[in-house]
């Protein structure tokens, strides 16, 4: 009988994630008041039935998961209620899309492995705190050019910390062990980095000054390569090229570090056996499926089996790749639920780049216009960079789908990430004192 529930379900998970994400692109174009209300309860709907079924799964009837998602579904209303007296305007629409991608993410955590998916909940719940923390903060401490040297210390400190002290897993010397958990320092410096290199960004740029922000790119770069963490270091450099373009008016300074960028990867291909590793995978996976293509050809699978609706939750075969509940797990979802709802779901990322960049373009003052950008750019790039890597479009480089992926640093982090958006959303945010206001608006792009 669950099999007959499942198969039939994949038709209206379809037809309602699809209806989600027209009714947020709808509200965010069209500001249709009807859709504002809509689109939280499509979130409940999708909420209460994911969970339903995974629970009807199991005999007797599992109810960790019916707990589960009761209290994502109460946690996710109460704090779209708080959310709506601390804004202005009341508009949640970032909030009802970070928790349709979280409730997707859990679901599907949740039918790879219960422990994974038990977990990821109370990280969940973590990161809504840390969502409103982060608001709260950011109101009652201003960023400001002078921060520059705090930031850019603190950056160091954490790097330090990780080399000396760090732990290795799955290859990365990029965790820290705190014995009652591990987590990553690098989901954390992705937030002071934005504000860092905002903060050096918001003068006008000059040889004296791009040769500071470029050597604190070197020095950030090169601690990511040591540590083997190739998909920060990927990340880190391309935030800060997208951050560095948007001041630079001439391209030059921006030409130069994209050189530099491509001569340290042609570097990189020979010096370390591990890119090269993951390159000659990336070109031609066929030939080596039993060895280094295995985990990439078997996401290939996974997303071709699935076809556009679907197999139906617990009646594929996700568990043949190798990091499912990390790195491939959107190969899982386009697996079980289809292609389709791939796409929905990387609208919703889409969309969510673009109400940032928005935010980023209305701020009159530069370090939180830059920062703004920066903080979009991170989710955007991030989720370009796996994505592309599980449909072997360019070679994986082993980060984690926003929101989605199993992780607790990075839940934590993109979490705070938003909150930090909302705030600079706000009318108080956005004003620049004269003494701030270095950067005339015309220099930017």
């Amino acid at each position: 009988m669950f099999e007959v529930f499942s198969w039939s379900y994949r038709f209206i998970y379809t037809l309602i994630t699809a209806g989600f994400a027209l009714s947020c692109w709808m509200t965010y174009y069209k500001n249709i008041r009807i859709c504002r209300y809509v689109s939280p309860l499509l979130n409940l709907v999708l909420i209460a039935m994911n969970f339903a079924l995974i629970s009807y799964y199991f005999e007797p009837l599992d109810y960790m998961a019916l707990y589960i998602g009761g209290g994502l579904a109460a946690a996710y209303m109460i704090s779209r209620m708080i959310l709506a007296k601390l804004l202005n305007d009341g508009n949640c629409l970032m909030f009802d899309v970070v928790c349709n991608m979280l409730q997707s993410g859990l679901a599907m955590l949740y039918r790879l492995s219960p422990e994974y998916g038990t977990k990821q909940a109370y990280i969940a719940a973590a990161g809504i705190l840390g969502f409103f923390a982060s608001f709260i903060f950011m109101k009652r401490f201003e960023v400001k050019y002078k921060h520059h040297l705090l930031l850019g210390g603190l950056i160091l400190a954490l790097l330090l910390t990780t080399q000396i002290w760090g732990i290795e897993i799955n290859g990365s010397k990029n965790w820290i062990n705190l014995y009652f958990t591990n987590i990553q320092p690098s989901e954390f410096i992705k937030l002071i980095f934005v504000f860092f290199t905002a903060c050096l960004l918001s003068r006008e740029p000059s040889r004296k000054r791009f040769a500071g922000i470029a050597a604190s790119m070197l020095t950030v770069t090169a601690f990511f390569v040591l540590q083997r963490d190739i998909g920060s270091a990927f990340l880190f450099f391309t935030v800060y090229l997208v951050m560095l373009f948007s001041r630079d008016v001439r391209g030059l300074y921006t030409a130069a570090s994209s050189g530099a960028a491509l001569g340290g990867a042609f570097i990189s291909y020979f010096a370390f056996s591990y890119i090269r590793s993951r390159v000659l995978a990336w070109i031609n996976p066929w030939k080596y499926i039993s060895g280094k293509s295995y985990q990439i050809t078997q996401s290939l699978f996974a997303v071709a089996t699935g076809g556009f609706i679907g197999t139906g939750l617990y009646l594929g075969d996700p568990k043949f790749i190798p990091a499912v509940h990390t790195d491939f797990i959107f190969s899982a979802l386009c697996e079980e639920t289809g292609i389709l709802n791939g796409i929905s779901l990387l609208a919703m990322y889409a969309l969510l780049s673009i109400i940032g960049m928005d935010i980023s373009s209305k701020c009159s003052n530069p370090i939180y216009s830059s920062a703004a950008l920066g903080l979009t750019s991170l989710t955007a790039i991030q989720t370009l960079v796996i994505v592309c890597g599980v449909l072997n479009i360019i070679p994986i480089t082993g980060v984690t789908l926003p929101f989605v992926s199993y992780g607790g640093s990075s839940l934590l982090s993109q979490f705070m990430n938003v909150g930090i958006l909302y705030y600079i959303s706000t009318d108080k945010a956005s004003q620049t004192s004269e003494a701030e206001s270095l950067v005339p608006r015309t220099a930017s792009r």
